[in-house]
């Protein structure tokens, strides 16, 4: 009996010990189209970050709405001080937006924190595309995972590596899409224009308490360090916002009983959809421009 047992613990010690080593291979294996692409963005942004560690800077952290609906130009111009725009796409989460940067952020930065609306754990702890980016990308980020976030995107490990294994003959490319498309700040430059299939989100029920003590924990700890917190509403499609403008602005208000008010009306940021380009979230070059200047007028404010 004794010998029996200590044969089927081994087993289920090689096999734990199996399943583990092929999950690590599968998690940081590394994506092709993802390396070719504005994803590259969250790597280009650390290494500008740390070269900036002794500096004061304004950092953008946000989604994709950051990304493509930002001239980080302008607001350098406006403030003379050095900007990287670490903003890339949604589905990292709006934890991992912040942790990844986090410690490379110093005493007098100042922070413009402005993530797309949504609720759930996904929006808190990111998606696939987490996986996708940080194998590819930032696999020393890993370190920063909760162990609620761990258990979060153990089920994106398989979807990961389908996706490795489908793009593995993916090549450099051009577009808006493209690592091409980055500039030294972390904006999206190349020229794009409206298309008219942009397709409206549904926005609902954003009320969501574990996300607002998320955003609380990243007050607290911006203030404990000296960092100036912006906290701004993303852009959103004009019709979007009409539509969905309720439950915005209850969102608004739910954030203000908090103690972390938005410092800035979300309708200063809904645009008219002709300044949107691919979703509603994505501006034209010329939208990220008009986005920017009321963002620039709102720090200017706010700074005071």
């Amino acid at each position: 009996m004794k010998r029996f047992l200590i044969k089927v613990f081994l087993v289920v010690i090689i096999s734990c010990v199996t399943i583990t080593i092929i999950n690590v291979f599968m998690l940081l294996s590394k994506d092709k189209l993802s390396y070719y692409s504005h994803e590259r963005n969250v790597v280009l942004a650390y290494e500008r970050l740390v070269s900036l560690k002794d500096t004061n800077k304004i950092v953008i952290i946000a989604g994709s709405n950051g990304g493509f609906s930002i001239n980080s130009g302008l607001i350098e111009q406006a403030f003379h001080m050095p900007v990287v725009n670490t903003s890339t796409h949604g589905g990292i989460g709006v934890r991992m937006q912040f942790e990844i940067y986090s410690d490379l952020l110093r005493e007098g930065d100042i922070v413009v924190f402005c993530p797309e609306y949504g609720t759930g754990e996904k929006r808190l702890y990111g998606e696939s595309t987490l996986v996708r980016i940080l194998s590819t990308h930032l696999p020393q980020a890993y370190s920063k995972l909760s162990f609620a976030q761990w258990l979060h995107i153990l089920k994106y490990i398989g979807i990961h590596y389908r996706e490795v294994y489908k793009h593995r003959k993916s090549k450099e490319f051009d577009g808006p899409y493209s690592a091409k498309a980055i500039n030294e700040y972390g904006d999206i430059e190349w020229e794009r224009e409206h298309q008219d299939t942009i397709k409206c989100y549904d926005i609902k029920n954003l009320i969501d308490g574990e996300l607002v003590s998320y955003y609380k924990y990243v007050h607290s700890t911006t203030k404990e360090r000296g960092i100036c917190l912006l906290f701004l509403p993303p852009t959103l499609i004009g019709s979007n916002f009409e539509k969905d403008a309720a439950y915005i602005n209850e969102w608004a208000q739910y954030l203000k009983q908090n103690g972390i008010p938005l410092q800035s009306e979300p309708s200063r940021y809904a645009f008219p959809d002709s300044l949107y380009y691919d979703t509603p979230y994505h501006m034209t070059s010329i939208g990220a421009d008009i986005r920017t200047e009321v963002m620039i007028d709102d720090m200017i404010r706010l700074l005071k």
